[in-house]
């Protein structure tokens, strides 16, 4: 039986990934635990990290950079076709268990570039049933199995996965320093700013924004989606619950000012 050129590379890659972990694992060891030998655990755990983060980071860059660089058109929903998929939840006792969710993706037609009709899969696969006739954006190349959908919940989960990744790289980045011996304040001193003055408050503004869009639309809208009024309400008072969060987490603190 012969390797593929996927699994060649995937071969390849684990071998790569799995020497830069046990390089850094043993730096890790010699600092935490001068005279010992290589934590086993801290080598898992950063290979763990490398191979999450290595070939994430392509997917997402290229992705992104394909909803920034292709082509776009503006494509109708012509149907949808629907698969159960597992994801993960907590329940009652606190144990992690499998279910499953029936997700829906659309279908959608439009015009591609030699003036032929184009039908294709979406990129984006959601719970709620597609609406056949709906408007979308999509971006496409020939040669694309998929219309990669430029929306705000596509860009959004992209998004989404590079700060998660930036995370990762941070740690990574921490690991190596560390490893190499060099004075951890810096990183330590980025790292809070980055909790503090960027991730904690992007994620609260995100809320807001969710959640006053959501009143919005009952108040000032119509009530499009045909919310019930204690929905909206209840999103009006987490969106004035957060903004006093939101306030003290932009307002530096009198002490670094000084």
């Amino acid at each position: 039986m012969a390797l593929t050129a996927a699994g060649q590379i995937l071969l390849a890659s684990s071998a790569v990934f799995l020497g830069a972990a046990i390089w850094l694992g043993r730096g890790v060891s010699r600092r935490i635990r001068p005279g010992t030998g290589t934590n086993v655990l801290v080598v898992v755990i950063l290979f763990a990290v490398i191979a999450l983060f290595v070939p994430f980071s392509y997917w997402a860059g290229q992705a992104l950079y394909s909803l920034a660089t292709k082509p776009r058109y503006s494509a109708t929903v012509v149907g949808y076709t629907s698969e159960y998929r597992d994801y993960q939840e907590k329940d009652s006792r606190d144990r992690t268990v499998v279910r499953q969710r029936l997700m829906h993706t659309a279908h959608v037609r439009f015009v591609g570039p030699d003036g032929e009709p184009v039908e294709l899969p979406s990129s984006v696969a959601s719970s709620e049933i597609p609406v056949e006739g709906a408007q979308v954006t999509v971006v496409y190349a020939p040669g694309d199995r998929v219309a990669a959908e430029l929306s705000a919940r596509s860009v959004g989960l992209w998004l989404g996965a590079s700060v998660m990744l930036f995370m990762l790289g941070y740690c990574l980045w921490a690991a190596v320093w560390y490893a190499m011996g060099r004075p951890m304040a810096g990183v330590a001193a980025f790292g809070m700013a980055f909790v503090f003055r960027a991730l904690l408050p992007g994620i609260t503004l995100l809320m807001m924004l969710a959640l006053g869009y959501a009143a919005l639309k009952y108040f000032a809208l119509g009530n499009p989606d045909g919310y019930p009024l204690w929905v909206a309400c209840l999103c009006t008072l987490f969106t004035l619950a957060l903004l006093p969060l939101l306030v003290t987490l932009l307002t530096p603190s009198r002490r670094r000012s000084r």
